[in-house]
Parts: structure tokens; sequence; C-alpha cells
């Protein structure tokens, strides 16, 4: 008869789960980031709208999203950039949410939470970042892009939660 005696963490990194670095991880602390901000009725196509800095290695657990009804707002997308510091260029444009139709405004509502597949995966993994790429980041920002301009001002607020991964 077989007897498992072994970490069965997670399969993150495609390891055994005993030498998965997840086997390691103890657990983290659950930080949360939130942002509150206003769109003017003259804000254009392609508008970035930048919500906050997140470490590389940050593994996103939920983006929660609250808004006035805004015309226009009909296909915001939530993703991740470069650093504006460093020229800011977009990584994936919509990896913690896919354009959705939010015109008509909005309660705090979940809009990101990880597919089965995806739990534990850090921020640049959602984005698609092969690991040997990784390195090259120490950070990334959360942005709010639409593709279409808004046509009324209104408030955009949320909840970012992460805990920090290794």
């Amino acid at each position: 008869m077989a007897v498992i005696n072994a970490f069965v963490t997670d399969n993150v990194e495609s390891k055994a789960a005993d030498t998965c670095i997840a086997a390691r991880a103890t657990g983290s602390v659950r930080r949360a980031m939130t942002f509150n901000f206003e769109v003017a009725a003259a804000d254009d196509n392609a508008s970035i709208y930048r919500l906050c800095k997140l470490p590389a290695t940050a593994i996103v657990l939920s983006v929660k999203t609250a808004n006035d009804a805004i015309a226009g707002f009909t296909n915001p997308s939530i993703g991740v950039y470069k650093p504006l510091e460093v020229g800011g260029a977009v990584i994936d444009v919509d990896c913690l949410m896919v354009a959705t139709d939010l015109n008509a405004g909005s309660a705090m509502t979940e809009r990101f939470a990880p597919a089965i597949a995806d739990i534990g995966k850090d921020i640049l993994s959602l984005a698609g970042v092969a690991d040997a790429d990784k390195v090259k980041y120490n950070s990334v920002d959360v942005a709010i892009t639409t593709a279409a301009g808004v046509a009324a001002a209104g408030t955009i607020s949320g909840i970012i939660e992460y805990v920090e991964g290794i």
C-alpha cells in the first residue's frame, strides 16, 4: 500500500513538490494597495492610469474595483507595465482584468481571482514573462488601460491584494 509523506504544496515551478521553493515557504503577510482617482471627460483613447507599483515577486490574490457611471468606460483592462521611470512599456495589458464594460458604474466587485492553475504564480508569470527574463524586473506598475476614451468624468476606486513571493 502506497503511503505519501511529502510536501504537496503546488506545481507553480513544475518541479517535484518537495523540491519546489514553495515547500520551504511558511506563509507571507497579506498586503493591500488601494486606489481612488478621477477620470476627466477629455481622457482619450489608450489612456493608462497607473494604480500602484508591486514587487515583481508579488502573488496577486484579488483585484476589486468600484466606479461611478462613466460614459465611454466600456472596455478597460487591468495589466502590468514596466515601471514608468524606465520607460513604462506594456508587459501585459490585461493579465488581471480583460476588457470589461464598466460604463454603467459598479459597486466593489471582484475583477481578478486566479484560475486554479495560476494560484501561487507571481505577477510576471501571469503576464507571460519567461522565468529567464524575470531577473530583469524589480517591480512592475499595475495600470488600468482604456482602449476607448471616456466621455464623462467619474471616480474609480479599488483594492489590490497580494502576498510577496520568494
